[in-house]
């Protein structure tokens, strides 16, 4: 018989045992991150709903003023304290601030709305329930870009910067 026609047996040329091993501890890793990727944040919510810690009627306020905001996300404590620090007008009023990112726009003539303009949303409502104010600072500078106030009550709102 022709050595073409032959098939070898056991282990190829240049094979050890420790191969063996190796392709093991592979598999098992390999396998083991796959189950962990797949498996971690199951049953766990997508997503903060960020919206139902606004106050009652804040969008429709800021829609009232010109100003539509879309994208609001929570930031972490860190960036939370930066603006905050840097921010004294929301510290001193009493109210607790809430601290989001967004990007908004101030409408131009006609009511068509201007350019989205990244930013950190500041909202801070008055320890009396009386007024609201909102405050967009950039997120990297934390100077404010523009500030709103209006009356938590439902009477029309009155600008503040």
């Amino acid at each position: 018989m022709s050595p073409d026609y032959v098939h070898r047996t056991g282990a190829p040329p240049g094979f050890k045992p420790v191969h063996l091993v190796i392709g093991a501890v592979v598999f098992v890793l390999w396998f083991g991150v796959m189950a962990f990727a797949l498996t971690d944040g199951h049953d766990q919510a997508s997503s903060v709903d960020v919206y139902s810690e606004l106050p009652s009627g804040f969008t429709g306020a800021l829609a009232a003023k010109g100003v539509t905001y879309e994208g609001l996300s929570p930031v972490d404590a860190t960036t939370e304290q930066q603006v905050l620090a840097r921010l004294p007008a929301t510290n001193d009023n009493g109210g607790k601030p809430l601290v989001f990112r967004t990007s908004f726009a101030v409408a131009k003539g006609q009511g068509q709305p201007g350019p989205a303009t990244p930013a950190l949303m500041v909202v801070v409502p008055d320890p009396t329930g009386t007024t609201v104010t909102v405050e967009f600072v950039d997120p990297t500078r934390y100077t404010q870009l523009k500030a709103v106030e209006y009356a938590a009550t439902g009477s029309s709102p009155s600008p503040s910067g």
